[in-house]
């Protein structure tokens, strides 16, 4: 592979020409010159052994080969600030920047909670979340791009590594006025009438049901077809029917929801964390696997007394 010699400064003279139409807004927002901003480019464009602009006497316009690598420009500036950053917040307030990718029932029911303990005790780290399906987060962590992953077992990469860290239950969501919502041994027959919505079988959970229940264990074809399990819990909460859910997506002291642990629908799935096979974490990532698991140890114990206390 050739080796590329340009320069930051090429960079940065490439991307604000583009931004500004032109040369000479450009060179004042640089502190340059017009002549040693076209020289900046003229290089550039030699290094790259193409035009990325199509000058003229009344403006400067992008070529096909400009505007395609302008996207490239500008992420390799932003990652570039990013590092730059994270190296000056490091050093100057032992602080830094965090990502991690989780599957969305992670992402809105568990995730604020353990983002503000963490926090509370690291308040000048950053963190970025990305919230997306198991195979999405499986990506991200593969590429990088997170530092690690929360998700569900069966990814099946050598690349990663997964820490089983909480055994959680496939529920059935109703709506708390539901006739049978108080019921103290529900099963899944006593629901066979009802009208049931369901997660698509694209979806993670849905392959997770289809595979762990045999046929007479799973629930009645459903009317409704939804993407994520927020929707079927939005769909539930309207009263458009009832679904399985992971324990995890329904908070125990929902105002209007409750999840009841069917008899005969035994189904779990492990929860975990997912790391780089071959890989140690970041410093960050281990303070917030550390902090993970000792929140998630107590999950099971709060979910137990809230649930005793709703009735």
């Amino acid at each position: 592979m050739p080796r590329i010699n340009f320069d930051l400064q090429q960079l940065q003279a490439f991307v604000a020409v583009a931004d500004r139409s032109g040369f000479r807004a450009a060179a004042e927002d640089l502190h340059l010159s017009p002549a040693a901003l076209s020289r900046r480019v003229d290089r550039l464009e030699q290094l790259l052994g193409a035009r990325l602009f199509e000058r003229t006497t009344r403006d400067v316009r992008l070529t096909r080969v400009g505007e395609s690598f302008l996207s490239r420009a500008r992420l390799a500036l932003d990652d570039l600030e990013a590092a730059v950053l994270g190296v000056h917040e490091i050093a100057a307030r032992h602080a830094g920047r965090i990502s991690i990718a989780c599957v969305p029932t992670v992402a809105t029911a568990r995730m604020p909670q353990l983002i503000e303990g963490f926090s509370r005790r690291l308040p000048q780290v950053r963190v970025r979340l990305m919230d997306g399906g198991m195979d999405e987060v499986a990506a991200a962590v593969r590429t990088g791009e997170a530092d690690l992953g929360l998700g569900f077992s069966g990814v099946t990469d050598p690349a990663l590594n997964f820490e089983p860290l909480l055994e959680e239950r496939y529920v059935l969501a109703v709506r708390r006025d539901h006739p049978l919502a108080r019921k103290r041994s529900p099963s899944l027959a006593m629901f066979a009438g009802e009208r049931w919505v369901a997660v698509a079988r694209t979806s993670g959970n849905r392959r997770l049901i289809d595979a762990g229940l045999g046929s007479d264990q799973r629930p009645p074809p459903a009317w409704l077809e939804v993407g994520h399990v927020s929707a079927l819990l939005a769909m539930v909460e309207a009263g458009l029917g009832i679904g399985l859910v992971p324990e995890l997506a329904l908070h125990p002291r929902h105002t209007t929801l409750k999840g009841l642990r069917l008899t005969d629908v035994p189904l779990t799935r492990r929860m975990g964390a997912l790391t780089l096979a071959g890989a140690t974490p970041s410093p960050l990532a281990q303070r917030f696997l550390a902090h993970l698991r000792s929140a998630w140890r107590e999950i099971p114990q709060a979910a137990k007394a809230a649930d005793a206390a709703s009735g």
